[in-house]
């Protein structure tokens, strides 16, 4: 037997278990020559009689006796395999999962989860918050909000979707000890806390917007006080008074950090991106609607020129 088509043996089981073709053909919805002309398919592949005919129905003969008892247990492990595949995928398809930087989760993303789910009805929502802006080619995300340029990854689509000011934060407990610097020559006789973690995405973006990130590099080499890791731990370290730090505008704000140099800032992208087979979830298309409707309408915010909520 060469070929053999899995589908046939399905049928075969469907009218033992039915005792008539005629049944059987009712149970599968599809007319009754057709499901004997596909009976005498298996037959022929198997090279011998499956079925006596009789008035009653259809008696096995010693073959198909044979056939129903080697192929019962691989049948029912298979119905069981279908059973559990749809349910996970029945589960997989209601579940969107999301990852984003701690900042974006935090004081952008998560305001919007109540707001998408009474829009998306039985969605199941796992958000992953990272330091580390997880890769989508090695992990079964949906969508990735990322800040700063993806690069060339040919295995993934988007678009850029806003942008994010930057600018040098403190705590009013920390400016009633020191005056506030009134230009970035200033910065060198201030505690400065720095980081590793955003500097290299936002050397890539845009060069004419880099003045105060080198200002406040310069600074750091000259008198860093303190150095945390990751990028996330300097919103803490700056509330606690410890010094200034260079922080995405918006989240700082919402932290309740003073905004020092106003007039100076430098500036991240932020890219919404996805595989393409994404796509073929309906859920995963009105999340992606969704998520770019809510990216226009806070570019003001996450821009730093609107204070408040988003």
């Amino acid at each position: 037997m060469v070929d053999m088509n899995w589908d046939l043996f399905r049928l075969f089981f469907a009218v033992v278990r039915a005792g008539s073709v005629n049944r059987a053909a009712r149970e599968l919805g599809m007319s009754q020559p057709t499901l004997s002309r596909r009976l005498g398919e298996l037959e022929r592949d198997i090279g011998a009689p499956l079925f006596f005919r009789v008035s009653s129905g259809m008696t096995l003969t010693q073959e198909g006796e044979d056939l129903r008892r080697s192929a019962q247990d691989m049948v029912r492990s298979f119905e069981t395999f279908q059973r559990d595949l749809r349910h996970r995928l029945g589960d997989r398809s209601t579940t969107v999962r999301i990852s984003a930087t701690e900042g974006l989760t935090k004081h952008w993303l998560l305001p919007r989860v109540q707001r998408l789910k009474a829009q998306a009805g039985d969605i199941q929502l796992e958000i992953s918050s990272s330091v580390h802006q997880q890769d989508l080619a090695s992990v079964d995300l949906d969508f990735v909000i990322r800040m700063g340029h993806p690069g060339d990854d040919q295995d993934l689509i988007g678009k850029r979707v806003a942008t994010v000011g930057f600018g040098i934060f403190a705590a009013p407990s920390y400016l009633a000890r020191h005056p506030a610097p009134r230009s970035v020559a200033d910065l060198a006789g201030h505690d400065i806390i720095s980081s590793g973690g955003e500097a290299p995405q936002l050397r890539s973006e845009r060069s004419g917007a880099m003045r105060l990130l080198s200002a406040f590099k310069a600074a750091a080499a000259a008198r860093s006080r303190l150095k945390v890791m990751p990028v996330a731990t300097s919103f803490a370290a700056a509330a606690e008074g410890l010094g200034l730090a260079f922080l995405a505008i918006p989240f700082a704000h919402a932290e309740g950090l003073v905004r020092v140099l106003p007039h100076d800032s430098s500036t991240l992208d932020v890219w919404l991106l996805r595989r393409r087979e994404t796509d073929l979830r309906k859920l995963n298309r009105q999340v992606r609607r969704f998520l770019d409707s809510e990216f226009a309408t806070s570019r003001d915010w996450l821009l730093g020129r609107k204070a408040g909520a988003p």
